[in-house]
């Protein structure tokens, strides 16, 4: 219970700054999106326990990442979505490189990180170029299917949209990611896409009236533009 606590708590406070950040405009927007890109691959390491099941504590930031592309789609066009995509690959194929590099510093006596940072640093090659992959696919899988369903739809707000795109999405990058990263390492790999997509499911079905009442106060003028 104090996991799942967590988990939808950080659903809501990822969607109200993600809307937020749509308000200051399509540049904050775009650093949103890069942040949140990041944090999805860094938690990605750390294993938790939802709802009785094995999760990564990444999966919000992933839902946050493709919400806060809608808004940027939605608001500033599909130019500034595919903008937005190539900065946040550019800056994870940066963090990938640069993160290597700093392994291979030879600590001096008085460091005491170098084992930290290995664990968290230094996840297998292959882990590593199948999360660049999922992500660049994933995200540009998203901004079409999203543009797509906005000009069949229109009458539709679009968080309702948004969320039937995340949902898509994440399906995709749940197989993606199992086949490209984990096949032949990990058994019962079709459980595991199971449940990581339900767990998803429940980010997103958590983040929808979280930015219902987002959009609300903004309209509303209750927040700041």
């Amino acid at each position: 219970m104090h996991n799942l606590l967590l988990f939808l708590g950080s659903c809501g406070i990822i969607a109200a700054f993600s809307w937020y950040f749509r308000a200051k405009g399509q540049s904050a927007l775009i650093t949103w999106i890069t942040l949140l890109s990041f944090l999805a691959n860094l938690f990605v390491l750390k294993q938790i326990t939802l709802l009785g099941f094995n999760a990564t504590a990444s999966d919000v930031f992933a839902i946050g990442g493709l919400l806060s592309l809608n808004l940027l789609q939605e608001k500033f066009g599909r130019r500034a979505a595919q903008q937005a995509i190539w900065i946040s690959f550019s800056c994870l194929l940066f963090f990938v490189l640069m993160s290597q590099i700093h392994l291979y510093y030879e600590p001096s006596s008085y460091d005491s990180s170098q084992g930290a940072y290995s664990n968290i640093l230094s996840p297998a090659p292959r882990l590593l170029l199948a999360s660049l992959i999922t992500f660049f696919l994933v995200q540009q899988f998203d901004s079409r299917l999203y543009q797509k369903l906005r000009q069949v739809f229109s009458g539709i707000s679009m968080v309702w949209i948004s969320g039937i795109t995340m949902s898509i999405s994440q399906l995709l990058d749940t197989v993606l990611f199992a086949f490209l990263g984990l096949y032949g390492i990990v058994d019962a790999i079709t459980e595991i896409i199971i449940v990581s997509y339900c767990i998803k499911l429940i980010a997103i079905a958590n983040t929808l009236p979280w930015s219902f009442l987002t959009q609300f106060l903004f309209n509303r003028r209750l927040l700041i533009k």
